[in-house]
């Protein structure tokens, strides 16, 4: 491992004179205590986010730019894995970009500064391959065209093999001027199958979400609802943050919905709330406190308290 990051870092110097190179990361330590809805508890100290990433930009002439991001997380004693890293062709055209990685949870992210539900009352992030245009900015407004394959085994040449494997395709329409963004997206999959084989694959989704920033707090909103083969999910979330000099607080209210799907057990209604505290120390170093309750399954609650220490580079 330690082999391995020398390495890198003697390549991103040697190659200062070619290409501008960046390493950035985050390193965040502390405590923990959990509670789950089978009722049980755990509590101690440990990493709670470690990431390393590598940037790299080469000007190509002629307006054009290409840009390579590759990263490491998940660091322990022993190992480190693999994380998002993506190849970037831009210029007057607007932006292409080819990636393998998870992305942001797309609710959790409409602002930042709070708990956020991904994998807890939303479904959990998976890893994606990817290529996604992004047109200039016309008055404010963008639009994007994707192609997306969410596949078990990544790799060139693996696809979408079959109906456990689908994959999609994706409009998206953004505004951001001032205080105001708003974004929204229209996706729709292939590899269906039948309602009886499938009942929860993937049809159409179509998800907005928006924040407006007004000065003495920032607000945000967002709704996700995928029509599957058999009935309906919808995600939806409230949030707000607010500063008071060095501290941020924000609380947000999160809620999934699944109808229709045919087996009670399955159309259950989830919820939940969370709180985020952040004291920055500096630009880089911030004391994180956070609360986060929400259901397991739609039967009993579970809960989750983190005290940490972050530093960014």
């Amino acid at each position: 491992m330690k082999k391995t990051l020398i390495a890198l870092a003697v390549l991103a110097a040697s190659g200062a004179s070619f290409a501008q190179v960046s390493i950035t990361g985050e390193y965040a330590y502390g405590w923990n205590t959990s509670n789950s809805s089978a009722g049980v508890e755990k509590s101690g100290l440990g990493v709670d986010t470690s990431f390393v990433k590598f940037a790299a930009s080469e000007d190509l002439g002629g307006g054009l730019k290409a840009s390579a991001e590759m990263s490491l997380d998940g660091f322990t004693r022993g190992a480190a894995n693999g994380g998002d890293n993506s190849l970037t062709l831009e210029g007057g055209f607007g932006k292409i970009k080819m990636a393998n990685d998870k992305g942001a949870d797309y609710l959790s992210s409409v602002i930042g500064g709070i708990a956020g539900f991904d994998g807890k009352v939303y479904g959990g992030r998976t890893v994606n391959d990817s290529v996604a245009y992004t047109s200039p900015a016309f008055g404010g407004f963008t639009f994007g065209l994707s192609h997306t394959e969410n596949t078990s085994a990544q790799g060139l040449g693996v696809g979408a093999a079959s109906n456990n494997d689908q994959r999609s395709n994706s409009f998206t329409l953004s505004y951001a001027a001032g205080p105001l963004a708003v974004t929204g997206a229209l996706t729709s999959w292939d590899n269906q199958d039948t309602d009886l084989n499938k009942p929860d694959n993937s049809k159409t989704r179509a998800r907005v979400k928006g924040s407006y920033d007004f000065g003495a707090f920032k607000l945000g909103a967002g709704v996700v609802q995928v029509n599957r083969n058999k009935g309906t999910t919808t995600d939806s979330i409230l949030a707000v943050t607010a500063p008071f000099g060095a501290l941020t607080v924000g609380f947000d209210l999160a809620n999934s919905k699944r109808d229709g799907s045919g087996t009670a057990a399955n159309d259950v209604s989830k919820n939940g709330y969370g709180l985020k505290a952040v004291y920055s120390l500096s630009k880089r170093t911030s004391l994180i406190g956070a609360y986060t309750n929400w259901d397991e399954a739609g039967v009993q609650r579970a809960n989750l308290t983190e005290l940490l220490v972050s530093h960014t580079f």
